[in-house]
């Protein structure tokens, strides 16, 4: 009798986490149509609104020229729009997942010019609120500033 509660304890572990990691690991496809209008619209978001819009709908299609243009957008907010900082707190405050997409595109295609202005928009002019997110933010910009010095 024990020998049977074992072989089913064993099958329903087995089973329960195959088909949990089975889930995890799907990524919905881009279809086309979703590519040439996340293409189409990344590098021009013209707020974190949109930004965050864009991202609940094209995350999943975030590769190559894609990931580029919200690399181009988000460098372009943080160092142009950073009176509308609060705005993206405030998101990345409800979603961590869009704070990881932020600091995901703060990267290597991002100017030397440009990280600079957002390493020093982080450090001097961060809502006292925003602490923690100007923090990464300063960290990640740094960290991919350093090695375009070389």
């Amino acid at each position: 009798m024990t020998f049977l509660r074992i072989s089913i304890s064993i099958f329903l572990f087995t089973f329960f986490f195959s088909s949990t990691n089975n889930a995890e690991i799907k990524k919905p496809v881009c279809t086309d149509k979703q590519e040439m209008s996340a293409l189409s619209e990344a590098s021009t978001l013209p707020n974190w609104d949109r930004v965050y819009k864009s991202f609940k709908q094209y995350s999943h299609c975030d590769d190559g020229a894609i990931s580029e243009g919200y690399s181009d957008t988000i460098g372009r907010l943080l160092t142009e729009d950073w009176k509308h900082f609060d705005r993206l707190h405030e998101l990345c405050s409800s979603d961590k997942q869009f704070q990881q997409f932020i600091l995901k595109h703060i990267d290597m295609t991002v100017s030397v010019d440009i990280l600079q202005k957002i390493i020093d928009n982080a450090r001097l002019h961060c809502p006292s609120e925003a602490k923690k997110l100007c923090e990464a933010i300063e960290s990640k910009a740094s960290a991919v500033w350093k090695p375009k010095l070389k």
